[in-house]
């Protein structure tokens, strides 16, 4: 065995190592050294000057660690802190950390990997049950913020156990104040919404518009509440109980169903309160019942109560919900009615429409509508 300097192992070590190249533990045990020292030290020399290693990597290690003087007791805190990285991380690690001062491993170790494997934050949906000795127990829901705001909204407060019951079981849940959202959009912010949802309707741009999700721009929204963008791009708006949702799910669920859009201009002030219902009131309900008590579609005789309310105009083509743009059909002729033929005319299976004030139905190509309604 060729002679080895363990002075030299216990000062700057990565310049030391070449010696041990065809050194064992025992040997280094036999000239004092501890076991445990004398086993790291065989591995430091295999891992920074051994085959089988990424030698551009090695290289750099040996530089910067070198460059900083790194004695045995700086390499083991590296050599730690590598164990902790991912297996296909750890020589990325390694380079970095001999690059750093001794005293900063674990700071810099810490940041890289959070860095390099950030988390998802995004809540898994799940639903977990804990049981008490008196016979009681804490349900725990996880779900999109805008739905459970729905739930939420839906019990009483003061009899929150019961009224939540009834809400499951289809029991008609407690009582409840008659709550409308309100949601505060800047002008420019309901503009980018509304060339969104344009871009979705039309599948494509074909103006230059971005797509859906396209766009990384942050949009400002209600109030002291300012807005930004997810990680998709989409705008992120907040409803006045809570409820925080994207472009996308406001365009789904708010406007096209019901509640207020007050739209603010940066520079003229408040601007316009819109109201958006699209469903039918009940006495809206009662109207339709009184002059189609079945199905609207030509021939066609399926019961009041079993058919859907329906615009003439659709609601995504800005048909108001009043009693003049409303009928009623069957779920199959709701789904078979062409709400955006082509110039107005059906091609396929025909369309709902009213000649003067009485419900009737066109066929394709544009004939003369046929009115439907017995009380016509």
């Amino acid at each position: 065995m060729k002679e080895i300097n363990i002075a030299a192992l216990l000062g700057s070590v990565i310049d030391a190592l070449p010696q041990l190249e065809h050194a064992t533990t025992t040997d280094l045990e036999g000239l004092g050294v501890a076991p445990d020292t004398a086993e790291f030290l065989v591995r430091l020399h295999r891992v920074y000057y051994g085959p089988g290693q990424p030698s551009r990597r090695q290289r750099s290690a040996i530089k910067g660690a070198r460059r900083h003087g790194h004695g045995l007791i700086a390499m083991q805190e590296i050599e730690r802190e590598v164990t902790k990285t991912k297996t296909t991380q750890q020589w990325r690690m390694r380079q970095h950390l001999c690059a750093t001062p001794a005293g900063q491993f674990t700071t810099v170790a810490r940041k890289l990997r959070r860095e390099w494997n950030p988390k998802d934050d995004t809540p898994v949906e799940k639903v977990s049950i804990r049981r008490y000795a008196n016979g009681t127990a804490t349900m725990s829901i996880t779900a999109r913020d805008v739905d459970l705001t729905d739930v939420y909204d839906a019990i009483d407060q003061s009899a929150p156990a019961e009224s939540f019951l009834n809400l499951v079981r289809g029991e008609g849940g407690a009582g409840r104040l008659n709550y409308i959202p309100m949601i505060t959009l800047q002008l420019d912010t309901f503009a980018k919404l509304l060339a969104i949802s344009d871009c979705n309707h039309n599948g494509g741009t074909g103006t230059g518009e971005q797509p859906a999700g396209a766009s990384t721009s942050s949009a400002n929204t209600s109030g002291a509440n300012p807005g930004g963008a997810d990680p998709a791009g989409d705008i992120i708006v907040r409803a006045n109980n809570g409820a925080r949702m994207t472009g996308k799910e406001l365009a789904e669920r708010i406007l096209l169903k019901h509640g207020f859009v007050a739209i603010l201009s940066r520079v003229h002030g408040p601007v316009d309160v819109y109201r958006m219902e699209r469903f039918a009131t009940d006495k809206q309900r009662l109207l339709l019942a009184a002059e189609s008590p079945e199905c609207a579609w030509l021939d066609c005789h399926v019961p009041f109560d079993k058919c859907q309310v329906h615009h003439i105009t659709s609601w995504a083509d800005g048909g108001d919900t009043n009693i003049k743009n409303l009928t009623v059909l069957c779920a199959h002729h709701n789904g078979a009615n062409e709400d955006h033929p082509p110039g107005g005319v059906p091609v396929r299976r025909g369309r709902m429409t009213r000649l003067g004030g009485q419900v009737a139905w066109q066929s394709p190509g544009g004939g003369v509508p046929v009115p439907t309604s017995p009380t016509n």
